[in-house]
């Protein structure tokens, strides 16, 4: 705590203010080179905590390529995607697929003949109850419906339609606009033969010749709903299927129809191997860009980075040039090293990808690409033991970069503890000093009174002259 003892040097005419701060100054030197101690490790532990962020990246993209799926993807384009887009799965062959879509599948559509009032009596011949069934695809049965007394009516047949959920929905079209001539509309929801869903009286009232349904789409057809199917050849060869997307034809391919006309469908090998090489590139040349960095000389050729000194720098340093330099020789594959991929390092450390050689590399060999990077049985790749030894480095528990980051921090914080204690003394010195100089500096204006006083006595006493 700071004294509330002043002290003016009035009564010494000495400057004990100045005598103080000179000893308190002296007393700070130690705390200074300690502030600046704390400084420099909390530059070098700002610096490792950069570098060890560029090595989780670049672990990240090391795991990346250990992924045993790669390889496997399929992507496929089309040349006029308005009449036919593709996907593709893993099972998917690469190549070219030559598609002619010569018909869309289509729904059934069916009306009736025309009726003068959609709430007048409906059953024929004067019943009062007809059955129905919604039969799908040309089946035997299907959902049944019954239109009665609470329901004799073409507005009552449409609800009952609607309602039985069956794969059809129904409505009443005006067709001469003044209630007149009205017609009970059937449209499928599903496309193709298959989809179709035709009303057919299970009872003999003749109330489904009444209704006469004829159909719309395809015009005309009676029996023979093949013409709702799509049809299409795939290479040549002709197929009909009752939808438009089509996952059967061709293993691993799902066709999407569009329209008719003519397109190419291009099946090729994901690029996911050479996307996954391009992003380690990228993020081993950011660690590297780093490094090179520290290593910066100035004008007197002293480098200018606060970890240029560092061991756990050089140690990263020599860690990830042997990962890259080493080599696979079990991996059940004929490559052996990163350079059979055009991988290969410049004169300035940075990793440069010749697309070229991984392309060939791709199209030739790719099983043993695999077996280079991730290993024909688990665990024996290239990669798996380059992201073992980047991940030793870059954990942030255990990890080499986080182990001396851990110890920065606990140097600054014995340092800071010790600058907490030093400034603490150093203050109760400057109190302590305050308090004493105010004291002699009372105690000299006091003895410098008393003689101003005795000097008055002595002259009263002196003999006056007449």
């Amino acid at each position: 705590m700071a004294s509330s003892v002043n002290f003016s040097g009035l009564g010494s005419n000495i400057d004990f203010g100045m005598i103080r701060d000179a000893i308190i100054s002296d007393r700070m030197q130690p705390i200074s080179q300690l502030q600046t101690r704390s400084s420099n490790l909390g530059s070098h532990s700002s610096a490792l905590k950069q570098l060890n962020g560029l090595l989780a990246n670049l672990t990240s993209a090391a795991k990346a390529l250990t992924d045993t799926t790669l390889g496997t993807g399929r992507s496929s384009s089309s040349s006029d995607s308005a009449v036919v887009s593709a996907s593709t799965t893993t099972t998917a062959t690469p190549g070219s697929i030559g598609l002619n879509v010569g018909r869309l599948a289509t729904t059934l559509t069916q009306a009736s003949t025309s009726f003068p009032s959609t709430s007048a009596a409906l059953i024929a011949g004067g019943g009062t109850t007809a059955t129905f069934e919604l039969r799908k695809g040309g089946a035997a049965t299907g959902t049944a419906i019954t239109i009665d007394a609470t329901n004799n009516s073409l507005a009552g047949l449409r609800d009952a339609i609607n309602s039985a959920d069956a794969g059809v929905t129904a409505s009443i079209v005006d067709i001469s606009g003044d209630g007149t001539q009205n017609q009970l509309v059937l449209t499928a929801k599903d496309t193709g033969a298959a989809g179709r869903v035709e009303l057919v009286e299970t009872t003999a009232t003749g109330t489904d010749a009444a209704l006469n349904l004829r159909s719309l789409n395809p015009p005309g057809a009676v029996g023979d709903f093949s013409a709702l199917d799509a049809q299409l050849t795939i290479n040549g060869l002709t197929i009909t299927r009752s939808t438009n997307t089509i996952s059967d034809a061709l293993t691993g391919v799902t066709f999407d129809l569009k329209k008719t006309g003519t397109a190419t469908i291009q099946v090729t090998q994901a690029s996911d191997i050479s996307d996954n090489l391009e992003t380690f590139v990228d993020a081993y040349n950011r660690v590297q860009t780093f490094i090179s960095t520290q290593y910066k000389q100035d004008s007197d050729g002293k480098a200018t980075g606060v970890l240029s000194g560092d061991s756990t720098l050089r140690l990263v340093q020599g860690q990830l040039r042997d990962a890259l330099n080493s080599l696979s020789t079990d991996n059940g594959g004929s490559l052996t090293n990163l350079t059979d991929l055009g991988l290969t390092r410049d004169e300035n450390g940075q990793l440069t990808l010749d697309s070229e050689t991984l392309n060939s590399r791709l199209q030739s060999s790719l099983g043993d690409v695999k077996s280079l990077l991730f290993g024909s049985t688990p665990g024996t790749g290239l990669f798996n033991s380059i992201n073992t030894t980047f991940a030793n480095l870059s954990d942030d528990v255990t990890g080499v970069v986080q182990t001396a980051i851990n110890g920065y921090q606990s140097s600054i914080k014995t340092i800071n503890q010790s600058i907490l204690e030093q400034t603490r003394r150093i203050n109760e010195l400057k109190d302590s000093l305050t308090q004493q100089f105010a004291k002699v500096d009372a105690a000299i204006g006091q003895i410098n009174g008393q003689g101003s006083a005795l000097t008055s006595i002595i002259e009263s006493l002196k003999p006056k002259n007449n």
